[in-house]
């Protein structure tokens, strides 16, 4: 087991020429894998978009290239793309689906394969209003990336135990 650091650097000039800095660092212990990949996601698809990643909730359930949900812990979603921007997208086996924009350079991080998101509890009164127009979205099973006006490259990376 190895432990994997992450390291997030941030720089400015500011017009008064001075210059911030902001350096984050963190170790996460005992990584057993890790999977990195560089990947053409194409203007051209069916459904609901290409998908990336997908979790499993144990040993016995994984396929080709699916992760243990409770053993990720990092993900990085970058698109290395010089122009041409990505919609990620985090859909739970219900369908249910968070959408992020990813711009050229840009990068989405996450500490594990949890999101959570909402939960009717958070913001539905039992008999108040009818919670049958209102859903849970608490954790994702699969990852799906679009892009938008041109193909764009991906690169991600998923750490786990």
């Amino acid at each position: 087991m190895s432990d994997l650091k992450i390291i997030i650097s941030e720089q400015i000039t500011l017009p008064n020429k001075n210059i911030e800095t902001a350096i984050n660092t963190v170790t996460i212990p005992g990584i057993n894998q890790i999977v990195k990949r560089v990947d053409t996601i194409s203007t051209t698809f069916s459904g609901s978009g290409i998908e990336i990643l997908k979790f499993t909730d144990s040993e016995e359930q994984q396929t080709a290239g699916s992760f243990v949900k409770d053993q990720v812990k990092y993900i990085r979603i970058t698109n290395i793309s010089p122009t041409g921007s990505a919609e990620i997208y985090l859909i739970s086996t219900g369908n249910e689906s968070s959408i992020f924009p990813l711009d050229p350079g840009k990068s989405l991080m996450f500490g594990n394969s949890e999101f959570n998101a909402t939960s009717t509890n958070d913001y539905v009164v039992e008999g108040y209003v009818d919670e049958t127009y209102y859903s849970d979205f608490t954790y994702y099973d699969t990852i799906k990336a679009k892009a938008l006006v041109i193909n764009v490259q991906l690169e991600y990376l998923v750490a786990s135990l």
